[in-house]
Order: structure tokens, then C-alpha cells, then sequence
């Protein structure tokens, strides 16, 4: 009865946590659910809109990731980028909950690191480069640009440490929420890509850019 009454102590003063840890349990099971044809599917749209992107044509250095389980898969527009001539990085997990980006000049300069994901290999040089863009992956989002991860701060400490970069969640609009529990430490992203739309400060207008580009390439396809 002890461990009981404990128990419910716990979640009359930490709401905030419960709550967040119930929004992660829910959207992981729900992203675990996907079908790899899906998975597929979903990216390979959320990869078109990132290429067709105001900032695609001007940035120089993209840090990505390398998707673990049904994440956005993101390695067709990172082997684009490369294709273009960008600078592309990858994190690699230190100690202390601390990453670090290290650039690749092939999607094959990887092994496997900490929980199970693909991390740059030792000789890969470490990238820091102000303003860069950052691609983010996360369990569940909410319309605000706030993001949930897996709970270690891995991306917040990094992104509070640089502010000039440039984060842009990729995610399926069923990670989306209208709004979540946040915390003074929780980074807020720039943009939000899912296969159905663009969110937050670049929306409308990143979103009619898009549309037009696309209209204007079917042209050109078609004549």
C-alpha cells in the first residue's frame, strides 16, 4: 500500500513528466506501428519538399542523422545533398549526454554507436559551422515547433549550445500535437516538414514556394 501511496505522490508533483513521458509512450508506439512501405512513402515526400526549399539552394553545410527504427528516413536528401556538392554531417553521442556533428563525404562512413544508431566513423573531422542547418528527428512535435525526444537533452544541449543553427524537424503528421508540456530547456524548432505540410515560421510562403516549383517542373516534364 506504501509503494502505492508513493506512486500517486509522484504524479501529483511531477505532472509535467508524467505527462511527457505518457505523449513519448503513446507516439512510439504509434511510429513502431508504421509499415515500412509507409515509412518509405512518407519520406520520400518529406525528402522532395527539403530539396525544394528556399534555403536548400544557399546552405552549404546540412547536419542530418542517420533514422533509427521508422524515423524519417532522411538519407535520400542527405545522398542529394551530397550529390550537390554540400557539406553534410552526421551526430556522434560523447559522454554526459553530448553529441557532436562530423562531416562525411558518403553515406557508408558510418558504424554503429550508442543506442543502436548509425554514428561517423573516429576519423571523421568535427563540423561546426554557425548558421548550418540542422534536421531533426523526434517521438512527437506540437504545432508551436516544440519537440519531445527520447528524454537524454542529446539535441537540446547541442542546439542551446550554437543558437545560430538552424533546426527543422522532419515528422509524420501523426506525430504532430497542437500543443505540449515544455520545459525552459526544450528547444523549439525553426520549421516542422511532414508529408502533408510545412509548420511554423516559414509556412505559408516555404509552402507556395514549393507548390510553384513543383507546377513549374511538371510543366517543363511535360513539354
Amino acid at each position: 500500500m506504501a509503494v502505492r501511496e508513493n506512486s500517486l505522490n509522484n504524479v501529483k508533483t511531477r505532472p509535467k513528466m508524467v505527462e511527457r513521458r505518457k505523449m513519448r509512450t503513446i507516439h512510439k508506439k504509434m511510429r513502431d506501428a508504421m509499415t515500412r512501405e509507409d515509412v518509405i512513402a512518407k519520406s520520400r515526400i518529406i525528402c522532395e519538399k527539403l530539396c525544394q526549399s528556399d534555403w536548400y539552394e544557399d546552405c552549404s553545410v546540412i547536419y542530418g542523422y542517420y533514422p533509427l527504427g521508422n524515423e524519417v528516413d532522411c538519407l535520400p536528401f542527405l545522398q542529394q545533398a551530397l550529390h550537390d556538392g554540400k557539406q553534410v554531417a552526421l551526430p556522434r553521442t560523447m559522454g554526459n549526454c553530448q553529441m557532436e556533428f562530423c562531416g562525411i563525404s558518403s553515406l557508408r562512413e558510418v558504424n554503429m554507436g550508442r543506442f543502436q544508431v548509425m554514428e561517423p566513423v573516429g576519423n571523421c573531422p568535427v563540423v561546426q559551422k554557425e548558421a548550418a542547418i540542422v534536421l531533426v528527428p523526434g517521438v512527437v512535435f506540437d504545432e508551436e515547433g516544440n519537440r519531445y525526444g527520447y528524454g537524454k537533452g542529446y539535441y537540446d544541449r547541442y542546439l542551446a549550445a550554437f543558437p545560430e543553427l538552424r533546426p527543422m524537424a522532419l515528422a509524420y503528421e501523426h506525430q504532430v500535437e497542437k500543443q505540449l508540456v515544455v520545459e525552459p530547456t526544450d528547444v523549439p524548432m525553426e520549421c516542422i516538414y511532414t508529408e502533408n505540410r510545412i509548420l511554423l515560421k516559414c509556412s505559408e510562403q516555404e509552402e507556395s514556394n514549393i507548390a510553384q516549383r513543383e507546377w513549374k517542373r511538371k510543366g517543363e516534364v511535360a513539354g
